[in-house]
């Protein structure tokens, strides 16, 4: 697979202006106490242990650097090897053909756009076994209750009721007959009800026959709601078949009070 090497460090360069500077932060700050200047002369350290220090510190901040792109690269060949044979040549042919930066970042940007238009079955991912398809699903579910976590790709709609709830004291107007959420909700009721929603773990057969964890109910100072996950292709509405595989498939997390129903169900 193509990439774009990192070039190694070449080092810490020591020139004259650089140490010259350096004596010259030593002298202020002997100057900026003059009453402590033997006291600050002795803690200071000498231009050539700065210089050393320096050219650690750059070396191991290289090393840093190398080693974080080296694991971003892992991760997005495992993600990239993880999805069926025919998105991979998908993918491998826009990046043949890609013209920008040859590196982690834009193989992901790839990998997401060519799983937003191409379709899976579950007989296409035969190197996942059941039980790891089933983790993978119960654990971005779990991302998908968490507010706010990319990682997931989910995105979140609450109920006319739950809205309601959230707006103790929204009044109706002619040009704005509902609440709006973030306009008219009360932002700490937000937080109570999100915060109880990723903390949620009471999972049960009546509420979440499929085991996935993605449907429960929770009460909030004696209201009861409900949630629920649904799996959708990226590029329209129709249901998704991989909800383990999140570069092909979007969450829409509905919240909503007991009584209501979901939208996608």
């Amino acid at each position: 697979m193509r990439f774009q090497r990192t070039p190694r460090p070449e080092g810490y360069a020591v020139t004259p202006r650089k140490i010259a500077a350096f004596e010259r932060k030593k002298r202020r700050q002997i100057e900026a106490l003059p009453l402590f200047a033997d006291a600050t002369a002795a803690a200071q350290i000498s231009a050539a242990d700065e210089m050393e220090r320096r050219e650690v510190s750059a070396m191991n901040a290289a090393r840093d650097r190398r080693a974080f792109i080296a694991r971003q690269w892992r991760e997005m060949r495992a993600d990239y090897y993880g999805l069926p044979r025919h998105v991979r040549e998908s993918i491998a042919d826009r990046w043949r053909r890609w013209t920008g930066p040859a590196t982690s970042s834009c193989l992901l940007h790839l990998m997401k756009v060519e799983g937003a238009q191409a379709t899976a079955a579950p007989e296409d991912y035969p190197h996942i076994s059941a039980e790891d398809r089933h983790a993978r699903t119960v654990y971005f579910n779990r991302l998908a209750r968490e507010h706010n976590n990319p990682y997931a790709r989910c995105e979140r709609i609450h109920s006319p009721g739950v809205l309601l709830w959230l707006s103790p004291f929204f009044a109706p107007l002619p040009d704005q007959p509902e609440p709006r959420l973030y306009l008219t909700t009360n932002l700490g009721l937000h937080g109570l009800l999100h915060d109880a929603l990723a903390a949620f773990c009471d999972f049960g057969h009546n509420s979440d026959p499929s085991g996935e964890q993605r449907a429960g109910f929770f009460e909030i100072e004696g209201t009861t709601f409900r949630f629920q996950i649904s799996y959708h292709r990226h590029d329209s509405d129709e249901p998704s078949r991989v909800p383990w595989d999140t570069y092909l498939t979007r969450r829409i997390l509905w919240i909503g009070l007991a009584d209501e129903r979901p939208p996608h169900a």
